[in-house]
């Protein structure tokens, strides 16, 4: 598969899954430069430029255009991933080998909802290193929370629910992070479709793609 277009689906399926599991908050963008004054469209509502709103959208593709069993198919997928996470919870396990960002970033990651923003308000030291985040941090955390996939002692798994576990979780981790408000949801999802397709792509598509694997 060409790596351009399968990071598209891929980064197509991370905002599918970012909606359906943090949908997005408004946030400031930034002064624009004064548009045209133009009749309104009677589509198109007038809206202030510099609140962005994004309401969350559970298509993948043109469903409703394209009703096929594999548009179907296609829709289903992030649902399917969020049950495999759901049903694969992180290990309460202590990092004492890592540094102190990761340790924090963990604990932040198994934070849901709105309580991932309070305690960032407590901690403004975590939210300047957020407001830092690049890629390699991304990597790193989504790596470890990974491998913390699972209770202690679970019984070996098959291969592939070890792989869709670890996949899921991966959207999982760009979700969450993705709803941080120091952060920028649209970087955060484009690090999440980098490392998934970097990571796992290979493995979907020995599976016969995204619809099939996770079907």
């Amino acid at each position: 598969m060409d790596s351009l277009q399968d990071h598209d689906k891929v980064l197509r399926l991370v905002e599918k899954y970012c909606n359906l599991r943090s949908p997005p908050v408004a946030y400031f963008q930034g002064p624009e430069e004064p548009e045209r004054p133009s009749a309104p469209s009677p589509r198109k509502p007038l809206v202030d430029k510099t609140l962005i709103l994004r309401i969350p959208s559970l298509d993948i593709e043109s469903d409703s255009l394209d009703r096929s069993g594999s548009a179907k198919k296609a829709q289903n997928v992030p649902r399917q991933l969020a049950k495999i996470a759901e049903s694969a919870p992180i290990t309460e396990q202590n990092l004492p080998t890592q540094d102190e960002i990761i340790q924090r970033l963990v604990e932040l990651m198994i934070t849901l909802g709105d309580d991932i923003n309070v305690k960032l308000q407590q901690n403004p030291a975590l939210q300047q290193q957020l407001q830092n985040l690049d890629y390699n941090l991304f990597e790193k955390l989504t790596c470890i929370m990974q491998n913390l996939v699972g209770p202690p002692g679970q019984a070996a798994c098959p291969d592939s629910l070890v792989q869709k576990q670890r996949i899921a979780w991966a959207f999982e981790v760009t979700s969450r992070l993705s709803s941080v408000t120091v952060v920028h949801r649209r970087a955060i999802q484009n690090f999440g479709a980098r490392y998934i397709a970097e990571n796992h792509a290979g493995w979907v598509q020995q599976q016969g793609g995204w619809e099939e694997a996770f079907d």
